[in-house]
């Protein structure tokens, strides 16, 4: 498969309710591809998978899927459980669909370490990479005009777990509620959802594994467990009521699940540290 080009054209600065930044892909051959084309039809983004509709002037309608037969991802085998998936850490895979020119494949490789795979990052929503149609080439996500503000949650039962996460781990939207806590390891499923950690397995939480001090103990590093779909910040307090963020702000993790970070506090005769876990992309 040949290398993408990039294209490189003037910003153009529209916004939506769903894309409220920038909302616009570039084909060679097609041209933009308004993915928030009204208030009625745009595309959405979820915990694990996009929804709604694009348009072209050229090329009509794109639709990127309507809801998982699963409730979590489309498989991706037949009609009409298609539709785009991203992995929560904002990866992009499977098939949007437009009439007048058939699919468009997001899923064309399996390399993660492609810079040209599509993608969003959930730190800042800017999408980045190509998709890829058999009948009109590439399609440049990643020019600087496409990006999300937020990644929508929706919870039908308001018990303050995310629908999708629930299907994925429960299989429904009745186990898991307010108040359960379904591994028994004093973590509340919606505290393993806020963590994205297993709720069904009781060695996994979020939590500090170790902590160490200098400059007399008004520096601390802490090591604590984190998951790729989430963001972080760390927080410290004299008396467990008042919490002080720790002058890093929200951050993204260090790979491969756990996650160092270093910094600076007034000495007191006592002081606590938390780690929290943060929803990427949600206001």
């Amino acid at each position: 498969m040949k290398t993408p080009l990039a294209f490189l054209a003037g910003l153009l600065a529209l916004s939506s309710a769903a894309l409220a930044q920038n909302r616009l892909a570039y084909g060679a051959n097609i041209g933009w591809i308004d993915f928030a084309p009204d208030a009625g039809a745009s595309v959405h983004v979820g915990e694990n998978f996009l929804s709604g509709d694009a348009h072209s002037a050229n090329c009509g309608w794109i639709h990127f899927g309507d809801t998982p037969d699963n409730g979590v991802s489309y498989a991706n085998i037949r009609p009409p459980d298609i539709g785009v998936n991203h992995d929560g850490c904002g990866t992009l895979s499977g098939f949007a669909y437009g009439a007048n020119i058939g699919w468009i494949n997001f899923g064309w490789t399996a390399d993660n370490s492609d810079p040209n795979r599509p993608w969003f990052d959930l730190t800042t929503g800017q999408f980045h990479g190509f998709a890829y149609s058999a009948n009109c080439g590439w399609i440049n996500l990643g020019a600087g005009y496409l990006a999300i503000d937020r990644i929508e949650h929706p919870d039908a039962d308001g018990d303050g777990i995310d629908d999708i996460w629930e299907h994925k781990w429960f299989g429904d939207l009745t186990t898991a509620g307010v108040g359960t806590d379904a591994d028994g390891d004093g973590q509340s499923d919606a505290a393993e959802y806020a963590a994205d950690t297993d709720p069904l397995q009781a060695s996994d939480f979020l939590r500090i594994v170790s902590h160490s001090y200098a400059n007399g103990h008004t520096e601390v590093t802490l090591v604590f467990t984190t998951q790729p779909s989430r963001l972080y910040q760390l927080q410290h307090s004299t008396d467990l009521v008042t919490w002080s963020d720790s002058g890093l702000g929200t951050f993204a993790p260090d790979p491969d699940g756990k996650t160092t970070r270093t910094f600076s506090f007034s000495g007191t005769a006592r002081h606590f540290f938390r780690a929290c876990a943060v929803l990427p992309l949600t206001p």
